[in-house]
């Protein structure tokens, strides 16, 4: 494996981290829309511990971009300026409605005025975000985007491929997030919620399916050629697995299979576009093989630090909760009730 191909593996995992983990949490912005309250505070108590955190996936891979393919940042920087822009005003948007939101309906509390207009910015923030990636990724993938941004600001993201690509996007957020809740509310055994969530599970599972049929046939004939058979098939086998583990009650293991599918589909796009980042523009190349080196060495040694620490956190802040615990969580709702 040469150095430029160890950088893009990198940037790869970077990217795929971020698709399956902090997709689950956009994902979960959808969810956040329910009039049920008991959902939107599953969705609380499921982000809480991580929704800032996997941000760091996204500021892995713009580091690793930034550092190691300084040329295919710059083009990127130009010419997805459009979609970046909204989805990064949407991360923004997200995370202090979020926060505002908490504060204005802290657990126990009656919601002070106002409350109710962050939640309904913290959910559709949520939805824009992934569907303005995914339609950057359908942007690059019609080879109508050119590096010095002159393809336009929105314009090559407004061809059918991108808002399919942004479509799938957000129903794979909104599957991931159904099915992670759903496996939450399992251990929980809030068996009323893990009925509604399953079902809302199996839905989008299937609409995801459905957009990624249809943008099959929307591919570039030369991306369509380098399309890897297996990378589909993985991502295939793994979404009807975790469709088919859902129904029969099995939400952990469908959390593996969920995370499989976008991780599968992600890679074949990834390998498809090999050796290009801007098809026929920009190739994935380093400035320099000795500065390249050492800067994959370094991300290396931060993976090795990010990794376990990151574990340590979801097990230590998702540890459940103590019978003494729960039983002052419920006392506290039931009074701001």
């Amino acid at each position: 494996m040469t150095v430029t191909e160890g950088l893009g593996l990198l940037v790869l995992v970077g990217l795929t981290a971020y698709a399956v983990l902090g997709g689950a949490d956009f994902g979960a912005g959808l969810w956040d829309l329910s009039r049920q309250r008991r959902q939107r505070e599953l969705v609380v108590r499921s982000m809480a511990p991580v929704w800032e955190a996997n941000h760091v996936w996204l500021i892995f891979v713009a580091i690793a971009l930034f550092s190691g393919f300084p040329e295919a940042f710059a083009a990127l920087s130009r010419s997805l300026t459009g979609p970046l822009s909204i989805a990064l005003l949407g991360i923004v948007l997200r995370g202090a409605a979020f926060a505002f939101r908490q504060y204005g309906a802290p657990y126990g509390g009656r919601p002070v005025r106002g409350t109710g207009l962050w939640a309904r910015i913290f959910a559709v923030s949520s939805l824009v975000t992934p569907f303005a990636f995914g339609a950057a990724a359908g942007g690059i993938t019609t080879g109508r985007v050119r590096a010095d941004g002159s393809a336009g600001f929105l314009a090559p993201f407004l061809a059918p491929l991108p808002l399919v690509s942004g479509l799938l996007a957000v129903a794979a957020c909104g599957f991931l997030a159904a099915v992670y809740l759903t496996a939450d509310a399992d251990r929980e055994g809030d068996e009323e919620l893990v009925n509604r969530l399953r079902v809302r599970a199996l839905v989008t599972g299937v609409i995801a399916g459905g957009l990624a049929l249809a943008a099959l046939p929307l591919l570039p004939a030369w991306f369509a050629r380098q399309l890897s058979l297996p990378a589909v098939a993985i991502s295939v086998v793994c979404g009807a697995l975790a469709l088919e583990l859902v129904r029969r009650g099995h939400y952990q293991l469908a959390r593996v299979a969920a995370a499989g599918a976008p991780a599968a589909l992600l890679g074949g796009w990834a390998l498809a576009m090999q050796p290009w980042v801007l098809p026929g523009e920009v190739p994935l190349r380093v400035a320099s093989e000795g500065t390249a080196s050492l800067i994959l060495g370094i991300l290396i040694c931060g993976l090795m630090i990010v990794l376990p620490s990151y574990w340590y956190m979801i097990r230590v802040l998702r540890a459940p909760r103590t019978t003494a615990e729960a039983r002052a969580t419920d006392r506290n709702t039931v009074a701001g009730r």
